[in-house]
């Protein structure tokens, strides 16, 4: 039996995601790079507004409030609702999706770079001896009279000269970059039925964008609850934004910082520590499951403690002893494995449907074959492109094919954790490639191309693939075609590509990379590979036997543990809690996360699930609340020009 699918990717949806991304991916960028609302202005809680560093990103569900208040406007006037509650849902994926590729952790990372290596290369660091030729110039821009402007500002992209110098390599990342959402995308086809369907898995973020688009009979705006918590944290961000831009009035911040109160041994080896409480944090902290919020702070201590251990018998620091990074990458790699094992018998099915032999489904074995397809063609292209730049085959496949299992890894902590952060940082393929092999065994090429896809490896806070499954969740809850969907995904991430790049470049030849732009874009996003490669040439190493069996034993615990998990039903800790402890967002997030679960635990307790339901809408207001009225402070810095304050200044 057919069944008639609901499209959310229709002509007038499409049309207005086009017409947004370039807009909000400016709002990002703004926020996050460019000058007027970057900068601290006296305080550490305002200046920039990092939404990409979020799991969810304020601005486009800020976005798509409007459209819902327009489309509710327009249907008193009309009778009819400008936009249906599925063409609403594909729009918001489609600004996820851009905003996600514009964001602090892809392209704001990769175009500040391409030119990095030759503008601040000198006679004492002889980066041009060491590796500017290993540096393809189809991918990187080397000629100093173009780069000028580039850097000092007061200058436009738009000269025949900086646009002929520019437009290979940035021609070449954007195929690249669309390559990899592609394999990402159709990835997502592939275990989307497992997860969704088999599994069903909770995909906590989704609960956001499904409740302010719900139909009128569940309308969140109705609930009173969900008032309550949206003036909680509403008001508060009022008033902070105002008490920010008038000093005289005091912040009103839960934040304190723990580290300094311990300066004896063992106990100063925890390092910072902070205690914040953040509302829309706890408010996200609500919908995850009670024994994933246990886990996460439970493991956030557990890093300390091992620490603490290390100091104790007296190998604290010891060549990175006790590599708690190191575990976070065998942790996600155990999660990624386990994910693959469980499925195993639903990509059985897959194949026997590519290969002809159900012919129960032929629609769904029909998207399969495309998306398989999809992944094939994408692995050649990525062949072809890595091969023409000089890297190894061996260095093509292991970098990749680490990249790809840490993305279905952060896609299935979303989909199962909803974590409101996750970024890895510092551990990516490059680093667990030369850690694993040693770099005296590396050839310079493959290091020069490491060090160019650290454009997207920097961290993967604002990884789209878990945006797109979100967006299949939310389609297949919906009824709606999962083609038009990926359809969506794709538009979303292709035009979000041209966009953040045409942004950026305008910006940094009008402000100047080294002048008016963020202190990041030139001292972190561009720096880092080169220090890095720099290292790598200069000082070379062999393999780090004790950071690999760190790796390994984070893997295996993440076993241990999910096996555990799966004999006892009274067992708690979750290994995804484990993975997520060392992130950098972690130290902020532990302490809303802790009281989140103290909430939910005694609510469930003593109210159960009816009790539990009612006041979920109190804590999405709580997320609402924050999201909203930052998201104005926010435009008022970028319309004004001024730094204002961030509700999420870490």
């Amino acid at each position: 039996m057919t069944i008639n699918k609901k499209h959310g990717l229709t002509r007038r949806s499409g049309l207005i995601g086009v017409i947004l991304i370039p807009l909000v991916t400016y709002w990002v960028m703004r926020m996050e790079v460019m000058s007027g609302n970057v900068g601290g202005g006296g305080s550490s809680y305002g200046g920039a507004h990092y939404t990409t560093c979020l799991s969810i990103f304020f601005n486009v569900v800020f976005v798509t409030m409007l459209l819902i208040a327009f489309s509710h406007i327009w249907k008193r006037l009309f009778s009819k609702p400008f936009l249906s509650r599925e063409e609403i849902i594909t729009i918001y994926i489609m600004l996820s999706i851009s905003t996600g590729v514009a964001g602090t952790d892809m392209i704001q990372v990769l175009i500040p770079m391409l030119g990095h290596a030759f503008w601040f290369a000198t006679p004492e660091n002889e980066w041009e001896s060491y590796f500017h030729p290993y540096l393809p110039n189809w991918l990187t821009v080397s000629d100093k009279s173009v780069l000028r402007g580039f850097y000092e500002g007061e200058s436009t992209f738009y000269t025949i000269e900086n646009l002929k110098t520019w437009i290979f390599p940035l021609l070449n990342w954007s195929i690249l970059l669309m390559v990899l959402l592609l394999i990402m995308f159709c990835t997502n086809i592939l275990i989307k039925k497992q997860w969704i369907d088999k599994e069903r898995l909770t995909y906590p973020i989704t609960q956001i964008p499904m409740s302010i688009t719900g139909s009128v009979k569940a309308n969140l705006f109705i609930d009173k609850m969900f008032w309550i918590g949206f003036a909680i944290s509403g008001l508060i961000d009022i008033y902070n934004g105002i008490a920010y831009l008038l000093p005289s009035f005091p912040l009103f911040i839960i934040k304190y910082q723990l580290g300094g109160l311990f300066t004896a041994k063992p106990w100063n080896t925890i390092g910072w520590m902070v205690v914040a409480i953040f509302p829309f944090v706890v408010g996200l902290g609500y919908l995850i499951p009670v024994d994933l919020a246990f886990s996460c702070w439970f493991f956030f201590f557990f890093t300390k403690f091992q620490r603490m251990i290390a100091s104790i018998i007296g190998i604290q620091g010891y060549s990175g002893f006790p590599f708690i990074r190191e575990q976070s990458f065998g942790a996600y790699m155990g999660i990624c494995f386990f994910a693959i094992y469980v499925s195993r018998k639903h990509f059985r099915n897959i194949f026997r449907g590519i290969l002809g032999k159900n012919g129960d489904e032929k629609d769904e074995n029909r998207l399969y074959r495309f998306a398989f397809g999809g992944i094939i063609l994408g692995w050649l292209y990525i062949f072809a492109f890595c091969l023409i730049a000089g890297m190894s085959v061996w260095a093509i496949i292991g970098f990749f094919g680490i990249y790809f299992l840490l993305s279905l890894a952060i896609t299935r902590m979303r989909a199962e954790l909803g974590a409101p952060a996750h970024d890895l940082h510092m551990m990516d393929p490059s680093v667990v490639i030369t850690t694993t092999l040693g770099t005296r065994q590396i050839r310079q090429n493959n290091l020069s191309m490491f060090s160019l896809f650290y454009s997207f490896n920097r961290a993967y806070r604002s990884h789209p693939m878990p945006h797109s499954l979100e967006g299949f969740k939310m389609s297949d809850q919906l009824g709606m075609s999962d083609g038009r969907m990926f359809l969506a995904t794709i538009i979303g991430g292709f035009v979000g590509i041209i966009s953040a790049i045409w942004i950026l470049m305008d910006g940094f030849y009008r402000l100047g990379a080294s002048v008016k732009i963020s202190g990041y874009a030139v001292s972190a996003f561009g720096r880092e590979p080169f220090t890095r490669l720099q290292n790598w040439i200069f000082y070379p190493i062999g393999t780090n036997f004790p950071a690999v069996s760190a790796m390994g034993f984070g893997l295996v615990f993440t076993i241990v543990l999910l096996i555990l998990r799966s004999r006892l039903l009274w067992w708690n800790l979750h290994p995804l809690g484990y993975a997520f402890a060392d992130d950098y967002s972690m130290q902020w997030l532990w302490a809303s996360l802790m009281l989140s679960w103290l909430i939910k635990k005694n609510v469930l307790k003593y109210g159960g699930v009816k009790l539990y339901r009612q006041t979920i809408p109190l804590f999405i207001g709580l997320i609402l609340g924050e999201f909203v009225i930052g998201s104005v402070w926010s435009l008022i810095g970028v319309i004004l020009n001024i730094p204002t304050y961030a509700f999420k200044y870490w």
